[in-house]
């Protein structure tokens, strides 16, 4: 679903495609599965791009080497990859980090449509207040 907020904000926003790769994973992934229900309706009720064919997908070291930035929605996961992948350890951060904050968002999984549409709400506003942080961060450094 975040995933779909991102690529839905940069199209809203006018980003080209090209220049921005937008990916999800997690770290404890069962490979394959699909979006549930409830997060393709709460990504549908904002017009993001559809996850109906959305599989999932566990992080890896080669996912995280090819990425310039890892957003995660909680600190459990940042501490999981900087203690099993040290270097990508100064790529990653929570979300919240984006709008100098420090707060977790909750997984819905399991939860309310009511709770998914909450959280879709609020990693939205993140994604637009925090993206001058995340452009910034986004940039290969040397």
């Amino acid at each position: 679903m975040a995933e779909a907020l991102f690529r839905k904000y940069l199209d809203d926003a006018r980003y080209s495609d090209d220049s921005w790769v937008v990916a999800s994973a997690g770290c404890w992934a069962y490979p394959g599965m699909s979006a549930t229900q409830k997060a393709i309706q709460a990504a549908s009720d904002m017009d993001a791009t559809t996850i109906h064919f959305h599989e999932s997908k566990a992080i890896s070291e080669d996912l995280l080497e090819v990425n310039n930035l890892i957003l995660c929605m909680e600190s459990g996961h940042v501490d999981f990859i900087k203690r099993h992948f040290h270097q990508s350890a100064k790529k990653v951060f929570l979300l919240s980090e984006m709008i100098d904050d420090i707060f977790e968002i909750e997984d819905p999984v399991g939860q309310s449509q009511e709770i998914y549409q909450t959280t879709a709400d609020e990693l939205l506003s993140i994604i637009k207040t925090g993206f001058d942080k995340i452009k910034e961060l986004s940039v290969i450094r040397p």
